[in-house]
């Protein structure tokens, strides 16, 4: 009889120690599961509120300007605006301008109506536009911000 209390008491003690190991070995990847799935979200939330429209371009030489306003209903720090990009495409080749370079082609941008270090409902920004060379045709620009969300329109220089 004894032996039996042991050899149960011995079952119930590893089972026990079993059943911690397994519930420290689990919940440390639920909390990164449920980070990530929070991540996630974030991330939905914030391209579902942003939004902009191309309201209006103008070529100007080799230049074009463009703007844009903000229709979303979230503020964009200023400040992501270095991680956007922007593409011209045409029939005869495409541009890739790069933020603020000191070569051509680039862009910059000003905050038209507003003020701060967000851009913010309502608020139109003008990105100025230099390239090289800007033949006549007909091109589609397409403007991407720092969190996939993009606007598109055509013009023709």
């Amino acid at each position: 009889m004894s032996k039996e209390v042991i050899t149960s008491a011995i079952l119930v003690i590893v089972s026990v120690i079993a059943a911690v190991a397994f519930v420290n070995a689990i919940l440390p990847s639920v909390y990164g599961l449920s980070d990530s799935y929070s991540s996630v979200a974030r991330n939905m939330e914030d391209q579902f509120k942003t939004d902009i429209d191309i309201i209006f371009i103008y070529p100007d030489g080799d230049n074009v300007y463009v703007w844009i306003k903000n229709v979303g209903s979230s503020n964009i720090p200023l400040s992501q605006l270095q991680y956007c990009d922007v593409f011209i495409m045409s029939s005869s080749g495409y541009w890739n301008p790069e933020f603020e370079s000191v070569s051509n082609p680039s862009w910059e941008f000003t905050l038209e109506n507003g003020d701060g270090d967000t851009w913010n409902r309502g608020e139109t920004i003008k990105a100025s536009i230099k390239l090289d060379n800007l033949p006549s045709d007909i091109y589609k620009i397409t403007f991407f911000l720092y969190n996939g969300v993009s606007t598109s329109d055509t013009f023709s220089a």
